[in-house]
């Protein structure tokens, strides 16, 4: 299976500087008004609260703050100035040409085409450009593209992207930390829900289960 873990294991990357994609507080919102599971506070519970709790230097590009629906901003905004920084692109667009060709590059790559000034909600395009700019390495993201070209701009060769399932693992372990079982199947559902893009693209267990036995050497 493909996972970031292999190169570094989930307690050093729960201590390493990771940038995070506002589709990662969203996970299940277009089903929230017909499913209570997919309520922002039953998430909360499963996996918010635990990421928040769990990884230690949080960086969150203002672009995608601004992209967060206001339950997100709210419980963001408990852990700014603890584990939780708010990062902006701080005026080197167009006065920095490193920053600003890194930038047009992925913005400009056929499966991003974002427009600056006219496109809306493409936070992820401001916090990769961020992160290779200043050379952070991992960025954290549900986005099917963010995974694709990341694998294929040269200028996020050293990036790699936290997929949802490692969330869902954070999680998991973290409950376990506190011996406690009562989210587990929570945690399961999404796992099969949620994370079916990317076990199909990686290669992953189809259950939690499994995948968390095949990633026992990589906590």
């Amino acid at each position: 299976m493909i996972t970031p873990l292999k190169k570094t294991p989930l307690h050093d990357l729960l201590n390493k500087p990771v940038l995070f994609d506002a589709n990662i507080f969203m996970v299940g919102i277009e089903d929230r008004i017909s499913n209570k599971n997919c309520s922002f506070e039953n998430m909360k519970q499963l996996y918010i609260q635990p990421l928040f709790e769990s990884f230690t230097d949080i960086y969150i590009h203002n672009e995608v703050y601004k992209e967060l629906d206001e339950n997100a901003k709210k419980m963001v905004d408990t852990y700014i100035g603890k584990n939780v920084t708010i990062v902006k692109e701080d005026g080197v667009y167009g006065t920095d040409p490193l920053y600003t060709t890194i930038f047009n590059h992925i913005a400009g790559h056929e499966l991003v085409n974002y427009k600056r000034g006219n496109s809306k909600d493409r936070g992820e395009v401001y916090s990769l450009a961020y992160a290779a700019y200043h050379k952070m390495n991992y960025f954290c993201s549900k986005e099917i593209m963010v995974d694709n070209i990341a694998h294929e701009l040269k200028d996020l060769q050293d990036i790699d992207i936290i997929t949802f399932d490692i969330i869902v693992l954070a999680a998991y372990i973290y409950y376990v930390h506190k011996n406690d079982f009562s989210n587990t199947k929570g945690l399961k559902s999404i796992y099969k829900r949620y994370c079916a893009d990317v076990i199909k693209r990686h290669g992953l267990p189809k259950t939690l289960n499994e995948y968390i036995k095949a990633s026992l050497e990589y906590l």
